[in-house]
């Protein structure tokens, strides 16, 4: 297992969450380019921080990843806040699904996610865009 398998697991989770959804919607990594959308558009910006790295119980080398996933979601201010509770769901259910019994691991990292908060709703008069604010912590381990 490696940080690039650990990271693309919760990737693919949100984005295809995000974009079953919506396909209108863009969902940004920090770890891509990106230049920001126009007024009228819906995205979504990804954060994932690694917090810890490999362990070594009793001597012997075993892999386990924990960190915080953060996201970001940008409504347009004018189309109200079902817009923005749409988006967020569709994030929620991407972040949760790889806890299912359901979930197919293709990345060999066992992810889990815990500790949900959000949607947390930030409106700045100044900016064109509602943000709604998810985050979570999580675990993968090989």
């Amino acid at each position: 297992m490696s940080l690039v398998n650990a990271r693309a697991a919760f990737e693919t989770a949100i984005l295809d969450a995000v974009q079953d959804s919506d396909p209108t919607v863009t969902v940004v990594f920090d770890n891509t380019p990106f230049n920001t959308p126009g007024l009228n558009k819906k995205y979504v910006m990804v954060s994932l921080d690694f917090t810890q790295a490999t362990t070594q119980p009793q001597g012997s080398a075993q892999t386990y990843y924990s960190g915080s996933i953060s996201c970001g979601v940008m409504t347009p201010k004018n189309k109200g806040t079902g817009s923005a509770s749409a988006v967020a769901e569709s994030v929620i259910t991407g972040l949760t699904s790889i806890n299912t019994s359901t979930y197919v691991d293709k990345f060999a990292v066992s992810p889990r996610v815990s500790q949900l908060a959000g949607p947390t709703t930030v409106n700045n008069e100044q900016d064109s865009h509602f943000l709604s604010a998810i985050t979570c912590t999580f675990t993968a381990n090989g």
